[in-house]
Parts: C-alpha cells; sequence; structure tokens
C-alpha cells in the first residue's frame, strides 16, 4: 500500500477544483491510503477562523 501524506494546500486543492482522473491513480500504483497529519487539520482549524484567510480561500 502507498500511503500519501496530505499537506493544506493539496487538500484546499482537492476541495475547490475538480482533479480528472483521481480515481484512476489506485489502477496506476496499487492501493493508496491518504494520510493527514494532525499538524495539517490545526492548520486547517486555524485557515477557517481568519476571515482573511476566508477570502483567499474563496479565491482558489
Amino acid at each position: 500500500m502507498v500511503e500519501i501524506i496530505c499537506d493544506s494546500s493539496f487538500l484546499m486543492i482537492l476541495g475547490s477544483r475538480r482533479i480528472k482522473n483521481i480515481s484512476s491513480i489506485e489502477t496506476e500504483i496499487g492501493a493508496i491510503e491518504y494520510v493527514v497529519p494532525d499538524m495539517v487539520v490545526k492548520e486547517l482549524e486555524r485557515i477557517t477562523m481568519d476571515d482573511k484567510k476566508k477570502v483567499l480561500l474563496k479565491m482558489l
């Protein structure tokens, strides 16, 4: 199994844009597991609390 460690930028892009053929990744490289470290979760929580950063997120 391949582990993909997700950072905040990666997760924000996944949430804001359509990624073509993302489902074909498992076909190409086998079983995958997405790992989100606690520090990334905390960073995203902080971003959602900051009004200035919310505006930037909407622009993505």
